[in-house]
């Protein structure tokens, strides 16, 4: 099966090569079948390298940048290609260096690619509930001016990512989101449906997130990872399946890069 990458008019510029991968196309074996990205799901090494590669060559990209994702608001700036062998602690990567990728991985948890089409500047962080609320979108549009962007510049897509109908989350949860400036702007950003439940609409919370941040370009890819079970793998949806125990499932990834003149 060929690779399988998602694409956005917004991101549509000669200089970027980029896309939201997502789970085919890739060598690993189930439950990780088949184009599996992460390194920490218990998948085979080679198939993950290869996958990696594939991907590469897909891009016509050097060398692509990866994250041990931590749910924080914690941003890296590569200022080295090398930066690729480097284990870094983060959710989000920026960079002006051209044939380097930016990568996110995720199952469930939203990426977001993001380009600065003057400055010639590209960004990708990692958006889980955590991230959202702590401001992952703005650690990463500062760091992003702290070499050479300007958020009025800047084009953000919201990668694929469960959606509100298939997030359901418990009062402890919705009384943090209801803390942030987010959700004091639009409350649609979570909806009662018990005493002690809601459904949490992450990429409404995002959008109001990239507004406040003053990014006037935003799409969104607008798929649902939980109910995309051909298309995307999703950490709830095989906890809640319980196809193995503990659930094992794998990540997609999204990458963005600039080609070398």
């Amino acid at each position: 099966m060929a690779i399988d990458r998602l694409l956005h008019k917004l991101l549509d510029q000669d200089c970027l090569k980029y896309g939201f991968f997502t789970r085919n196309g890739g060598v690993s074996e189930s439950p990780f079948n088949s184009l599996n990205c992460s390194l920490r799901v218990n998948d085979k090494l080679n198939n993950v390298q290869e996958n990696l590669r594939l991907i590469s060559e897909e891009l016509k990209l050097d060398k692509i940048i990866k994250l041990n994702q931590i749910h924080s608001s914690d941003v890296h700036t590569v200022i080295h290609p090398d930066d690729y062998s480097k284990l870094i602690h983060a959710d989000g990567l920026v960079t002006n260096l051209k044939g380097i990728g930016l990568s996110i991985l995720g199952a469930d948890c939203a990426p977001i690619l993001f380009y600065d089409k003057v400055s010639k500047t590209i960004g990708a962080c990692h958006a889980g509930w955590r991230g959202a609320i702590n401001n992952i979108v703005e650690a990463t549009i500062l760091s992003m001016e702290n070499i050479g962007a300007n958020r009025k510049n800047i084009i953000s897509i919201i990668g694929p990512t469960i959606q509100r109908n298939s997030y359901i989350v418990k009062d402890d949860v919705a009384k943090i989101v209801k803390k942030t400036p987010f959700y004091q702007i639009n409350n649609s950003v979570l909806f009662s449906i018990s005493k002690n439940e809601y459904f949490f609409d992450l990429p409404l919370l995002l959008k109001e997130s990239l507004k406040h941040a003053k990014v006037e370009e935003i799409g969104d890819i607008n798929i649902d990872t939980y109910q995309s079970s051909h298309l995307f793998f999703s950490h709830r949806r095989t906890f809640h399946e319980r196809l193995s125990s503990p659930p094992s499932t794998g990540r997609q990834i999204s990458v963005i890069g600039m080609l070398k003149e």
